[in-house]
């Protein structure tokens, strides 16, 4: 059955308002009951954490971060049960022409109307800790026009790597990756485990099993490493239960493996749809300098034939998988069966006397060889995103005026002069990638691309609202690997420019947030075949998203 937009509207709407209505907290015999709110690594609860560390010098931004984490306890008693009802939170994004869908985790928006609606139940005895908060997802997947194969020339695929016809075909090997341009034909109707988990707390420390979604780093926009921008994947983790002081300063740890699997929209072998992931995060609040924050990520992948092996790979984040994808152009071959890597450093500095803070993280997809090849080439494989946040000091719920700006850049580094580089998110090794359910588990704007991004809000303690602009420049080394003809390949390039406006209210038992976007995809997947400058036979595409978020229950 479909569900319309607006049915899906009117419906959360109702369910927020009775969820909102009810009594935030009671007690029963003992048992402490409440309503309250999940917040996701990106929400509306998380950009209010961060506006508050550019004003408190005391209070520490959270550089590794999860809903399990974001959360705060239930009880004061540590051995008396108490539940939470997991209040509803409401995603509808609407895509007018063709897919765009950017940490929105599991639901993948395409073209048409997406509905997302998580809730569910926490619950805490002692060490214990459970959220189950489940996903459902109502997924429009309309249909659209992948590519004019008539106008324009894609490269051919071999029978077992078209996933369908929903393969964008540059990713071919040697730089491969499971990243459908349309998950399949069909209306998409699911419920996942979401953002749910199984934690025991003691000394500092928690065990457990999750599905939940973690963001590491200080961007706003990408996570290099980890991020929300596809769905959790099942995970054990091992983690500091919150920061733990150190002579150095408070540190949080955490270390997880999983496992990712593929979208369906691939190939057609059944035997590799697995792949195990090993992650390790780090963040030191030093006692030094109170105002910076560091931080560490690294991720090892590689294929797997069973689940029950992939707990076996928990402290392969530790190994070295080598070097996979230093291999000539020339050698376009996949090598299918090992490890990849990927890894960063990141920092965070912040001046609460001018509500300022600047950000950066670096990362590279392969360890130096030696000191030496550290020093003669230290950007060999690199990405990075750098950012800066500025509002204007203000008193406590006055209203103040904030810009926020952050590029991110994961084109491939200037040493592909000198050695072969691979590109971010495809594997020799791992062919479908860095990713789970055919989406990238790091930063949304995907494989080789880089992004420029900008917003300005006007803020007061129950509202902001303001327009923000960027571009996004897709699968550039796809682009610069292909080998285009010099008349063709310096206007060909496939880029989104996009503008809007967002804008979002909140009040203690209830959040509304919206954006609309208006974007042009130029050249949309390299759809480029005049000349240089552009002429008649080019494909640009005009698409305009509209995304409502829905909160009930206080936080």
């Amino acid at each position: 059955m479909r569900v319309s937009w607006c049915g899906s509207l009117k419906a959360a709407l109702l369910f927020s308002a009775a969820a909102a209505a009810s009594p935030s907290e009671a007690q029963i015999s003992g048992i402490e009951i409440s309503a309250g709110m999940l917040p996701r690594v990106t929400s509306d609860t998380v950009d209010r954490l961060r506006l508050r560390s550019l004003s408190d010098s005391t209070y520490s931004f959270p550089l590794l971060r999860s809903p399990s984490t974001l959360s705060s306890p239930l009880s004061n008693s540590y051995w008396t049960p108490a539940f939470q009802l997991v209040a509803p939170t409401v995603r509808l994004v609407n895509n007018s022409s063709i897919p765009f869908s950017q940490n929105d985790g599991a639901l993948w928006a395409g073209k048409g109307n997406s509905t997302g609606v998580t809730a569910g139940l926490r619950m805490e005895l002692g060490p214990l800790r459970i959220i189950l908060a489940p996903e459902f997802l109502s997924i429009d997947n309309s249909d659209w026009q992948l590519r004019d194969t008539v106008r324009f020339y894609a490269p051919p695929l071999p029978e077992e790597r078209r996933g369908g016809g929903f393969v964008f075909p540059w990713y071919r090997a040697p730089h491969s990756i499971d990243q459908p341009l349309r998950m399949g034909d069909k209306a998409i109707r699911t419920v996942v485990a979401g953002q749910s988990s199984v934690l025991l707390q003691a000394y500092g420390t928690a065990i457990g099993v999750s599905t939940e979604n973690e963001w590491w780093g200080p961007g706003m926009r990408n996570a290099v490493v980890l991020s929300d921008n596809a769905s959790g994947f099942p995970h054990l983790l091992l983690r500091t239960s919150s920061p733990v002081n150190t002579p150095l300063g408070r540190i949080d740890a955490r270390l997880l493996v999983g496992g990712i699997a593929e979208s369906g929209h691939f190939d057609t072998t059944s035997t590799n749809n697995l792949r195990a992931i090993s992650l390790l995060g780090v963040a030191v609040y030093p006692w030094f300098a109170r105002s910076l924050s560091i931080g560490f990520a690294r991720a090892v992948y590689g294929t797997v034939d069973e689940w029950n092996t992939v707990p076996g790979r928990a402290l392969r984040v530790f190994s070295n998988p080598g070097r996979p994808n230093n291999r000539p152009l020339a050698d376009s071959a996949d090598y299918p069966g090992g490890e990849d890597q990927l890894y960063s450093l990141f920092a965070r500095w912040v001046s609460p006397a001018d509500g300022f803070e600047v950000y950066s993280e670096w990362s590279r997809t392969e360890l130096p060889s030696s000191f030496r090849d550290l020093l003669i080439a230290p950007n060999h494989t690199q990405g990075y995103t750098l950012g800066v946040q500025w509002r204007k000091p203000a008193p406590v719920g006055a209203r103040s005026f904030r810009l926020q700006a952050e590029a991110t850049n994961l084109e491939q580094s200037s040493t592909f002069r000198d050695r072969p580089v691979g590109s971010y998110y495809t594997s020799r090794k791992a062919i479908q990638g860095y990713t789970h359910r055919g989406e990238v588990i790091g930063a949304s704007i995907g494989p080789g691309a880089s992004s420029q991004w900008l917003a300005m809000d006007i803020l007061q303690a129950s509202w902001f609202a303001g327009p923000f602009a960027g571009r996004i420049r897709w699968n550039e080394d796809m682009h610069s690997v292909y080998g285009w003809p010099s008349y063709l390949g310096y206007c060909s390039h496939d880029v989104t420019i996009f503008t809007g406006g967002r804008a979002g209210w909140r009040n203690k038992y209830f959040s509304a947030s919206g954006e609309v976007t208006f974007g042009n995809r130029l050249n949309a997947w390299f759809q480029e075949q005049s000349g240089c400058p552009n002429g008649p036979s080019r494909l640009d595409i005009r698409n305009r998203t509209l995304s409502v978020t829905l909160s009930a229950g206080a936080f």
